[in-house]
């Protein structure tokens, strides 16, 4: 299937104020040469520990229509060549002018936790109701945030950017550039505190994503959250009085009445602006249950229909990395066990969700609740603290094995009590034997940690098995 042009030659040109010799067209955006598919527009960006000029003629040789550089050396078709004064700002130009030609009602999101899985149960239950354009991945940094608004089709209905930040002042910019109709923060907590003195610190970098809304545009909170009050308050600073919440509150706009929560998924029973809902997400997990509120709550906000994104939740599914359940074979090809992969990132938060969630399964007959747990990152002077006191959730919520994997997480291996603990290991890859001799069939496997901890490389060497079924990818 042809893809769709997303920018000529001489737009593009009249969007970065850079200069070009082709008549090309480009269908999508690309800044790693090994990513690169036919019609891309590859851009070079650079960074303190590489170049992408580097790679620009191995761009083009992979199938990209052009590539966008400030300097050509090296490249041996000139007409290919988009040439800029800095590419990175020549793309936050493109992202400008990406957003500038659009209509889209676009929802903004950010939060200490929780974005990637509500951008994307937003992105499918929109996509039933009209074209949406989603940022892909994590795309929701200083690139990625420019990138998804240069890649948003013109004939786009909707759209649902994911905006993160480490420190203050990051989230302001990029919220700026895509001026969106709704603004929604998941919750505010200890996540990246190395860089702040405090959670209210973090409240208020969150709260930078009010400073692309106009006037009229809708704000929604976590009501449940310790700094809904602080965020409401910076909102109605900025004039903004479209502020609605979610949660167990009594008085949310978007208020939970009860969940069941099983293996598969989620029954909710909901009152969404006035009006009683009851539906099933497919996603197990209290996080879950709650974010499908702010979900709703971002669909009412720009005018969607509430009932049918309700109905469309039952199909949606945790991504990879972030809850994704599967069924896989035991290293032996003896029976089955089932696979959490939470692997993407953790804070004190997350963290206790994903137990959560492995508490609330049910194994099969013989099985066990085992966690594979990895290091926090980013957590400050309280890190030694946060990661030790993990014993204390695992052992009320009757885990029955815990593998620790990391530097940090020696620190909750120390604290376990003997008859759970299954060891500790400085990396993933030397934890990988271990589980897999350990494994049995019924099991229920729980694998959570910091990405640069790398225990998605034991998800990985578990499903080299087999995956006997997991979830369609939404």
């Amino acid at each position: 299937m042809t893809k769709a042009v997303l920018w000529t030659a001489q737009d593009a040109q009249t969007a970065t104020g850079g200069t070009t010799s082709g008549d090309w067209t480009v269908s999508g955006i690309s800044i790693d040469s090994r990513k690169v598919t036919r019609g891309d527009l590859f851009i070079a960006l650079k960074g303190p520990n590489f170049d992408g000029h580097t790679f620009a003629q191995a761009a083009l040789d992979a199938g990209a229509s052009a590539v966008m550089v400030d300097d050509a050396t090296g490249i041996t078709d000139p007409d290919k060549i988009l040439l800029v004064d800095d590419t990175m700002a020549a793309l936050n130009r493109l992202g400008d002018a990406g957003r500038a030609r659009s209509n889209a009602k676009i929802v903004a999101i950010t939060g200490s936790v929780g974005k990637t899985g509500t951008k994307e149960a937003l992105k499918y239950v929109l996509s039933q109701q009209g074209k949406t354009h989603a940022s892909p991945a994590s795309f929701n940094n200083h690139w990625g945030v420019p990138i998804s608004l240069a890649t948003l089709p013109v004939d786009a209905q909707y759209g649902v950017l994911e905006i993160g930040m480490n420190h203050p002042g990051e989230i302001s910019p990029l919220v700026k550039m895509v001026k969106p109709s709704v603004a929604m923060i998941t919750t505010v907590v200890g996540a990246h505190t190395e860089y702040f003195k405090d959670e209210a610190e973090i409240a208020m970098a969150k709260a930078e994503i009010f400073d692309g809304l106009d006037k009229n545009g809708a704000v929604i909170l976590n009501r449940d959250n310790l700094h809904y009050f602080a965020l409401a308050r910076r909102a109605k600073e900025l004039g903004l009085t479209d502020i609605k919440s979610f949660g167990t509150d009594a008085v949310a706009n978007y208020r939970l009445f009860e969940a069941n929560i099983v293996n598969d998924g989620s029954a909710v029973r909901a009152r969404i602006d006035g009006h009683e809902l009851e539906y099933f997400i497919g996603c197990p997990g209290e996080h879950w249950v709650v974010n499908s509120l702010a979900v709703l709550g971002c669909v009412a906000a720009i005018g969607a229909d509430v009932e049918r994104a309700a109905r469309d939740l039952a199909d949606v599914t945790p991504p990879a990395g972030r809850g994704e359940t599967s069924t896989v074979k035991l290293p032996s090809g003896d029976g089955t066990f089932t696979l959490i992969d939470d692997a993407y990132n953790a804070n004190p938060t997350s963290m206790m969700a994903g137990i959560k969630v492995l508490a609330q399964t049910k194994p099969a007959e013989g099985g066990r609740k085992i966690a594979v747990l990895g290091d926090m990152r980013e957590l400050g002077n309280d890190a030694v603290k946060m990661h030790a006191d993990l014993h204390h959730p695992l052992t009320a919520m009757e885990i029955n094995r815990v593998y620790c994997v990391g530097p940090l997480m020696a620190e909750l291996d120390k604290t376990l009590p003997d008859a759970i603990n299954a060891g500790h290991f400085e990396t993933a890859d030397a934890a990988i034997a271990p589980i897999k001799a350990d494994l049995k069939s019924g099991d229920v496997v729980l694998i959570k940690g910091s990405l640069g901890i790398y225990v998605s490389k034991i998800v990985s060497a578990l499903k080299s098995g087999g995956v006997v079924d997991k979830p369609a990818p939404q």
